[in-house]
């Protein structure tokens, strides 16, 4: 009998392997000889697909067993089981090759075989199968080589324990032939750090370095193996560390063994990587490249980890019942997608390769009432003094689980009848009363999760640092599920996503705003702006009143809450009441809002942002920084309109003090850095003329191509160059060519930069009538900033 906590799983050949961490911070490595993945297969009628299996030795040489069951359901709105053909596979890696030889057969047309549970990750399966989950506490029996699993954990519990693990950073340097790193460069050194438990401090355990790039691998290998980390991080491995290591042991005949498996180098991954578009963007996504028995973790290629650290990681694979390595490195999406594959799973309901339920018809007129979206209150361009803010608490998550909005539960054939109670508003569609959807029985364990942390956060009786470090990050983690959990129920390739679910959260969100708005006018309060789950308001005022703020109105406003949520029947919080909030006009059109733009100050003296250059991603620091100071300033000094106004003179000194670095080129590199996805290859761009063409450029001369979803990097170093399409042209460059030996603060444009810096100050002080004057006169143009 083993005792500890599962760590890592995958399978190898036929079988599965799970290394679990015990007490006593040793590793142990368990086999499961006993079990394979299955796929599924559905027609209506077998004799051809199961002659065609005798005739086929490439399908029968990768199937163990074949029978029938009546244990599943095969589509998710489907009331009664089916008869479907199950194929257990000798290997559980093959379930996509399968599925493809059986999708080619001679007799197979368009939709004859319908088949499940084929993108199934075998890991997936067997967590799912034995109800266990990673870093789950258990005791396993290894019983004549196969697995009895007694799980002593739950999934739903907050204050679980983590063990001791030994964690490390892997840095790879290399003696550079060219400006680009490149896998033909030899390795310089190896350098291996121990991360502390707070994620950020690092200590050098050794600098592995030799002449001989022999030495220096079979040193990295030895090193490793006596280290025995359970987690290595880097800053690209997935990308460019570890296939550069790959390719180097390939070229010195060096067998790279990094993982817990013995006998098992590291290779390189067939697929080089995938860009794929989500929410609006493009992302790439290199191959992931796993540390048998170890944990790898890239930073470049992890967003769980870089908004939610280790802690955020753990929360999202036991939640969600995803390897540590597979959650490190998936979307959000693909997280859920797992979260709903456990519980169909769980209900018998088999999960499809290829989505097959159609939208439900609809009438032009039907359409137009349907496809409308969450409710907006365009805001009110302009600067208001004592505005309160309100939030539903994860109102479509919520909307999803109270409602039970799910694929099979909405216009569902057994409560049809017209007198059926549940019904969404404005689309009079039925909501099924006989079952619960797997969307809410998904989410609800994601939601009360998520409210027991925020509770936790609230609790004094606990510690400020492990509140900080453990409770906020798991619950950041969660949200990001909920966030994604309503567009990914109206996305065309989600196993179980239908869009009359979709549309019908948006019917009861726009139906919940519109009831919590009257209610506040009720109140006397004017409605200044309102998106989807959020609503600002203003107390309507007599000329008899005063404009100072009292106990009072806190407590108006607490019961305002109380009454929204009574009657609408979703929780609501009162963000705060704004000293002033100022809404902001598109930089295209003075007369059009932007509905998630605007900023603002509350009473306790803490900023609000949305939609400003300080938020985005892609501004260099230098921006935000600036346009961060003005704002503080504004916030601390001004607890009016007109108090704010005169502290112009204020704002103007920041400005002129960033702006006269800049022209003193004592600017740090750093701080000028803009940041780009790419939407297309390096080589699909068709206008050559854009600034970032122009890096994309200078990178090809270098013989870097990027793809489809990286991260472009540049600083801009001639922006008004004329010759934009000279093969010549240093417009900008990009940070790989930087030569970081160099004085590199003559390569900027000082010009471009104080016109992009006097823009970012405009953003935040112009809807209070200034805007910073840039006084150099230039040769060529002088700055169009004036003031007002």
């Amino acid at each position: 009998m083993t005792s500890g906590w599962v760590f890592d799983i995958y399978p190898l050949n036929n079988k599965m392997i799970i290394w679990i961490k015990q007490e006593n911070g040793n590793t142990v490595r368990l086999e499961d000889k006993g079990w394979s993945h299955s796929i599924y297969v559905v027609l209506d009628s077998y004799t051809d697909l199961l002659k065609s299996i005798q005739k086929d030795e490439s399908i029968r040489s990768i199937i163990k067993e074949c029978q029938f069951t009546s244990s599943c359901y095969e589509r998710i709105i489907d009331a009664t089981k089916s008869s479907v053909l199950k194929l257990t596979l000798l290997d559980p890696t093959k379930a996509l090759t399968l599925a493809g030889k059986i999708e080619t057969l001679e007799s197979s047309k368009f939709g004859k075989y319908r088949i499940y549970n084929v993108d199934l990750l075998p890991t997936q399966s067997y967590l799912y199968e034995h109800n266990i989950f990673p870093l789950a506490l258990c005791k396993v029996d290894n019983h004549f080589s196969k697995l009895r699993w007694l799980n002593k954990d739950s999934v739903w519990s907050a204050d679980y324990k983590i063990p001791d693990f030994k964690t490390i950073s892997l840095t790879l340097n290399l003696r550079k032939e060219a400006k680009i790193p490149r896998y033909t460069d030899k390795i310089d050194s190896i350098s291996i750090r121990q991360i502390g438990e707070e994620e950020q401090k690092e200590e050098e355990l050794c600098e592995i370095q030799s002449e001989s790039e022999v030495q220096v691998l079979q040193e990295l290998i030895k090193t490793i193996k006596k280290i025995d980390p359970d987690f290595v991080f880097t800053e690209d491995g997935d990308s460019f560390t570890f296939p550069c290591l790959i390719y180097r042991s390939e070229k010195n005949n060096i067998d790279l063994v990094l993982g817990r498996e013995p006998t098992i180098p590291l290779k390189k991954p067939v697929k080089q990587g995938t860009s794929y578009f989500s929410y609006g963007r493009t992302y790439f996504k290199p191959a992931a490249i796993n540390l048998l028995g170890r944990i790898h973790i890239d930073k470049d290629n992890s967003f769980i980890y870089n908004d939610s650290g280790l802690q955020g990681l753990y929360e999202v694979a036991r939640a969600c019942r995803m390897p540590l390595h597979t959650a490190a490195r998936a979307s959000i999406g693909k997280c859920l997608s797992s979260l709903q594959f456990y519980y169909a799973t769980q209900k018998g309901i088999l999960i499809p390769w290829k989505p097959v339920i159609a939208e439900h018809f609809k009438t032009l007129g039907d359409l137009l009432i349907a496809d409308r979206g969450g409710f907006i209150f365009e805001p009110e361009i302009g600067v208001h003094e004592q505005v309160a803010e309100f939030d539903f608490v994860s109102l479509y998550p919520n909307i999803m689980l109270k409602k039970n909005l799910s694929a099979e539960t909405v216009n569902c054939d057994c409560c049809c009848h017209p007198r059926s109670k549940l019904r969404v508003p404005e689309l009079n569609y039925n909501i099924c009363q006989k079952r619960i959807g797997i969307i809410p029985t998904s989410l609800k364990i994601v939601l009360e999760k998520r409210a027991i942390y925020k509770h936790l956060l609230k609790s004094e009786d606990i510690d400020p640092k492990l509140r900080r470090i453990i409770y906020d990050l798991r619950q950041t983690s969660l949200k990001w599920i909920l966030v994604t959990s309503f567009g990914y129920l109206g996305f065309n390739n989600a196993k179980f996503g239908r869009i009359d679910a979709h549309i019908a959260v948006c019917a009861f969100d726009r139906q919940t705003l519109l009831h919590a708005a009257k209610i506040a006018e009720r109140c006397g309060y004017r409605v200044l702006h309102g998106i989807v789950d959020s609503i600002w308001i203003k107390k309507k005022k007599n000329e008899a009143e005063d404009d100072d703020k009292t106990v009072e109105d806190i407590q108006n406003y607490l019961k305002l809450k109380e009454s929204i949520e009574q009657q609408t029947g979703f929780k609501i919080s009162f963000e705060g009441t704004y000293k002033w909030l100022a809404f902001i006009h598109s930089k295209a059109n003075d007369i059009l809002p932007v509905p998630n733009c605007y900023f603002g100050v509350f009473e306790d003296g803490n900023l609000k942002t949305r939609g400003t250059e300080a938020r985005r991603h892609d501004t260099p620091p230098l921006f935000s920084r600036c346009q961060n100071e003005i704002l503080e300033v504004m916030a601390a000094g001004g607890n009016t309109v007109n108090e704010v106004k005169a502290l112009m003179a204020s704002v103007n000194d920041i400005f002129q003090k960033y702006a006269a670095v800049l022209k003193e080129r004592r600017m740090p590199i750093e701080e000028l850095i803009f940041t780009k996805r790419l939407s297309k290859n390096s080589g699909e761009y068709q206008n050559r003329d854009t600034m970032e063409n122009s890096v994309l450029h200078f990178l090809e001369s270098e013989g870097k191509y990027l793809k489809a979803g990286e991260i472009l990097k540049y600083v801009i170093t001639n922006y008004y160059s004329r010759q934009k399409r000279s093969p010549d042209n240093n417009r900008a460059i990009p940070i790989e060519l930087i030569d970081n030996n160099n004085n590199n603060n003559n390569m900027y444009d000082i010009r471009r930069y104080t016109e992009l810096l006097a823009k970012t100050c405009n953003s935040v002080t112009e809807p209070f009538d200034y805007t910073p004057r840039e006084e150099q006169n230039y040769t060529t143009i002088r700055l169009l900033i004036i003031d007002k």
